[in-house]
């Protein structure tokens, strides 16, 4: 096998799905490559770059949107609920996705995707809807692992817990509203 980027971020999400963000450390992640810790280190610079990496995949089919045509038909509901999707689908997504927002690239290119979903485009409501999400998600993936780790026989698995989905859509709309109400979305 080839070690590359793309091999190293695979290997990366494979641990972070078995074990979660904690256990997704260079030294694990080369363990699991059969190389030496030292050669991932010529394609990531440390592990905060993989954990970007590694939320870009994540994120990849959202991402992938912003260059389509039609991105700006979605609405924000729409657009925040598939953010939502994406981090559910891996364990501690909303966990890796906050971690690397202290990239301002990937950050703005949220809050962009976000932002052109709202009729106005208005900067403080993505920046609030795109936090909201995180927020929301990292309290739903803690409360599944807090069931996992006390041996609650009764686990909802993330994204299944159908009030928890109609709470986090109308928080969504919540916001939305609010801003209309401040006179942000015309």
């Amino acid at each position: 096998m080839q070690l590359n980027r793309g091999t190293i971020i695979d290997a990366a999400l494979s641990i972070l799905n078995s074990y979660g963000l904690a256990d997704m450390t260079m030294r694990r992640v080369a363990k699991q490559l059969d190389v030496a810790p030292g050669a991932l280190y010529w394609h990531f610079k440390n592990k905060q770059e993989l954990i970007g990496a590694t939320a870009r995949r994540i994120l990849e089919p959202l991402l992938i949107q912003r260059d389509e045509e039609d991105v700006e038909k979605r609405d924000a509901v729409t657009t925040c609920a598939q953010l939502r999707e994406l981090m559910i689908n891996h364990r501690d997504g909303a966990e890796v996705v906050s971690a690397a927002l202290s990239d301002a690239t990937l950050h703005d290119e949220l809050e962009a995707l976000i932002a052109v979903t709202l009729p106005t485009q208005e900067g403080v409501g993505a920046f609030t809807l795109l936090h909201f999400v995180i927020g929301a998600v990292l309290a739903e993936q803690t409360q599944r692992q807090l069931r996992e780790l006390t041996g609650d026989d009764t686990p909802t698995p993330a994204g299944e817990d159908p009030a928890f989905e109609e709470r986090f859509l109308t928080g969504i709309r919540i916001i939305i509203t609010g801003l209309d109400a401040l006179g942000r979305i015309r």
